[in-house]
């Protein structure tokens, strides 16, 4: 399977900012446990048209950043179509490698993009270089249902944690799921508040 053949195709990127799809995960109730908060830093792996972009911007504020991350020209220009506020920064750039500096970022907001990237340490270890903080939302390789990408191209969470632990993560932690998705979260070991939000691990 080739590193293109995982990706999501360009010309479906209406599903992504679909009524339906900001209904199911209202981002702004989402992100709002991610301690995040004004004037912060973030990268927005993959971000597509900006469902998540753009949510995150309204949390960190004009004295923030978003960095908004695709490989796709076409996602960027959606983006920037939906006149993003000027503390999202569009990034056009192939992974895994990401074209930042070290400790630049508070956070990586990793949506659905582990199962396309390969080699996949190489991407936790570029996180591990600019990020102090992880957030890994991702689609279960038990899901119950039949959205999303195959089965076989799935990682469970515990292969991603083993990831982002390899890369020098201190922690790498599920702390949510639901019956297609879950969320990973890892820091360095300098903040003391991730904890598990189930008991689903």
């Amino acid at each position: 399977m080739s590193h293109d053949e995982r990706r999501f195709e360009p010309a479906n990127r209406g599903a992504l900012v679909a009524p339906e799809r900001w209904a199911h995960w209202d981002p702004p109730r989402f992100l709002a446990g991610l301690a995040l908060g004004p004037g912060q830093t973030v990268l927005d792996l993959g971000c597509g048209p900006g469902f998540w972009t753009l949510p995150l911007a309204d949390i960190v504020g004009q004295a923030g950043r978003v960095w908004a991350l695709d490989v796709s020209r076409t996602m960027l220009e959606e983006l920037m179509g939906r006149r993003p506020p000027p503390q999202v920064w569009p990034l056009q750039a192939e992974l895994p490698a990401i074209p930042l500096q070290d400790d630049s970022v508070d956070l990586v907001w990793s949506a659905f993009v582990f199962h396309e990237v390969e080699p996949p340490r190489r991407l936790a270890a570029e996180i591990r270089r600019v990020s102090r903080r992880i957030a890994v939302l991702e689609w279960r390789p038990d899901a119950a249902g039949h959205r999303g990408p195959p089965r076989a191209h799935r990682p469970s969470p515990q292969r991603v944690a083993g990831w982002l632990l390899e890369a020098g993560f201190a922690r790498a932690i599920q702390t949510w799921q639901d019956a297609d998705t879950y969320l990973l979260e890892g820091d360095r070991g300098e903040q003391q508040n991730v904890e598990p939000l189930n008991s689903l691990l």
